[in-house]
């Protein structure tokens, strides 16, 4: 008998293996456009990342011109324009910690989140667990 069972499993872990998983992220995050211009930085797409992160244009911004330390503002076409010379990895990863920290949900790691706030605390309510977490 338990050498049936161990071929059962043996048959099992085999067709595991043909199938093939998705590892891509569910959500597709675009990699800004960054170019200078005088002492000015702009992010053409700016409106297009945050739209994918299912967040306001304007309150990532002012999140992202937090983190580098320089004032920015929203062009009519929805670019950021960001006052200084800063390099693409600098704001690639101004955008990565915003999304580690304001985005994904730290329970389940999903990005399905959105942002509330209760007298002074913002909250993660995501919408994949349901799990409710405030932002530090």
């Amino acid at each position: 008998m338990t050498e049936d069972y161990l071929e059962l499993l043996n048959r099992i872990k085999d067709s595991l293996k043909k199938e093939k998983v998705n590892t891509a992220p569910r959500l597709a995050i675009p990699e800004p456009e960054v170019f200078l211009t005088g002492h000015r930085t702009i992010i053409r797409n700016f409106r297009a990342i945050a739209n994918a992160l299912n967040r306001e244009p304007g309150k990532v911004l002012i999140n992202i011109a937090k983190q580098l330390g320089a004032p920015a503002t929203m062009g009519k076409e929805g670019e950021a324009i960001i006052l200084g010379k800063k390099d693409f990895q600098a704001i690639r990863n101004t955008i990565q910690y915003y999304i580690k920290t304001n985005v994904t949900c730290p329970v389940c790691g999903s990005m399905d989140t959105k942002l509330t706030k209760e007298r002074r605390i913002t909250f993660i309510i995501c919408e994949a667990c349901g799990s409710r977490s405030p932002i530090k």
